[in-house]
């Protein structure tokens, strides 16, 4: 549906994806004067392509903190390892 005063907006609901309820789209000025049904056709042609939300990019703090707490994880279980060894 074509809706908006000064921008003309169409919203497509229950897209075939998993990941989206809906999803609104702005029309440029320009193509006002195609068709409703027109614009409406590529725009869930646009819809099925969308398969699953981009990815989420860690930075490297994040990445770095990870790594701490693996290899803090690793010398914790080295050094119970080694106290067990040495104790029996």
């Amino acid at each position: 549906m074509l809706k908006g005063i000064n921008k003309q907006i169409l919203e497509v609901t229950n897209p075939d994806s998993p990941y989206f309820e809906r999803i609104v789209f702005f029309v440029r000025p320009s193509s006002k004067a195609i068709g409703e049904k027109e614009l409406e056709s590529e725009a869930k042609k646009l819809a099925v392509q969308m398969k699953k939300p981009p990815k989420e990019k860690k930075t490297v703090k994040q990445i770095a903190g990870g790594a701490f707490y693996v290899l803090l994880g690793a010398g914790a279980g080295y050094a119970l390892s080694f106290l067990l060894a040495n104790v029996i």
